[in-house]
């Protein structure tokens, strides 16, 4: 028994390659869904991602794919789920509600002045009397000079009732549309927020490649962000899409009046608490880049000696800026074209 105990010491003494620790790991995950088990196995070995290129795992998904489904995949549903829900609500949907209501109204009002009109008109023309006393004339009116002045009144209240129904059938377009515009800047915005998370990435790959001219794994920082910020934030985002979507459509859900009792105050702990998560998020994110860059990770995580954790903020605020920029001046093309369209 002595030889084949020796040669499963032997066996067990000998290296892996690094690529054949990653498929091991790889291999190690449970489950059969792909994403999830290429997630695990950054989360355990951030420090082999400078492997995955080349040692050929089946079902390993590239890093901008990767980045799609973990982040933007998730925000497209959550926000079209809330866009749903909320298109047709809110205040702009209670006063279009309201305005309806109030032309209805008013239109009977007028409807009723013609009918009274007109029956004016059928009485006076049947009428044996010569002259008739008219609520739109001091004087009496012989037959033709009522008669004269009811039509020109019918034609008026015709006129003034149409202005009346193109004036309120403006607003409510403007109203429409305004309403449209905005339930997609609610919705859209987190997606934009996700997106931003993954555009980040080539900002940040150029900015590491400058800084880290001697790092042979610099050439890559683009990719590992992608994976890192993928495994990291796969349920921080679901925090952060439900902040963003409880602070842009609250009012919607019928916490306008909670949140305009609580004053400004509840608004300036809420993003302050977002900001920390979000910074907190991109520390983590800089922890797996400092393993797969293979480099020392400063002793404080929070300070500016983090370069790693500067660059990722720097990046993803301008990504942010420019793609909110972008999908605010498409909204308000939106408005525009719905405002006016026919």
């Amino acid at each position: 028994m002595e030889p084949v105990e020796q040669d499963e010491t032997v066996a067990a003494e000998i290296e892996l390659s690094p690529q054949e620790q990653l498929k091991q790991q790889w291999n190690q995950q449970p489950g059969l869904i792909p994403f999830l088990r290429q997630k695990n196995t950054i989360d355990q070995n951030a420090e082999l991602l400078s492997y995955a290129g080349v040692a050929s795992i089946q079902g390993w998904i590239p890093p901008r794919l990767f980045a799609l489904q973990g982040l933007v995949l998730v925000a497209v549903i959550v926000s079209f789920l809330n866009w749903y829900m909320t298109h047709d609500a809110g205040k702009l949907h209670d006063d279009i509600v309201a305005m309806q209501a109030t032309v209805q109204a008013e239109v009977k009002r007028q409807e009723d002045i013609i009918d009274a009109t007109q029956a004016e008109i059928k009485r006076i023309s049947s009428s044996p009397k010569k002259t008739f006393n008219l609520h739109i004339s001091q004087t009496p009116l012989d037959r033709e000079e009522a008669l004269q002045a009811l039509n020109s009144s019918l034609e008026d209240s015709h006129k003034s009732e149409q202005q009346y129904k193109d004036r309120m059938a403006a607003r409510e377009k403007t109203l429409r549309a305004k309403q449209s515009a905005q339930a997609i800047v609610d919705s859209g915005g987190p997606i934009v927020f996700s997106l931003a998370l993954v555009l980040a990435a080539s900002l940040f790959g150029r900015i590491a490649q400058k800084k880290y001219l001697r790092n042979r794994q610099a050439r890559h920082a683009e990719d590992y962000y992608l994976y890192c910020a993928t495994s990291e934030g796969l349920w921080p985002n679901l925090v952060f899409l439900g902040f963003l979507h409880i602070a842009l459509s609250g009012a919607t859900y019928g916490l306008g009046g909670l949140f305009g009792s609580v004053g400004p105050l509840f608004w300036v702990v809420f993003w302050i608490s977002f900001y920390f998560l979000l910074l907190r998020y991109f520390i983590m994110v800089s922890r797996g880049i400092y393993k797969a860059m293979q480099m020392r990770p400063p002793a404080n995580e929070w300070g500016l000696e983090n370069q790693v954790l500067v660059m990722i903020h720097n990046s993803f605020l301008v990504a942010f800026i420019g793609l909110e920029a972008v999908f605010l001046g498409l909204c308000y093309v939106l408005y525009a074209a719905q405002k006016s369209g026919s």
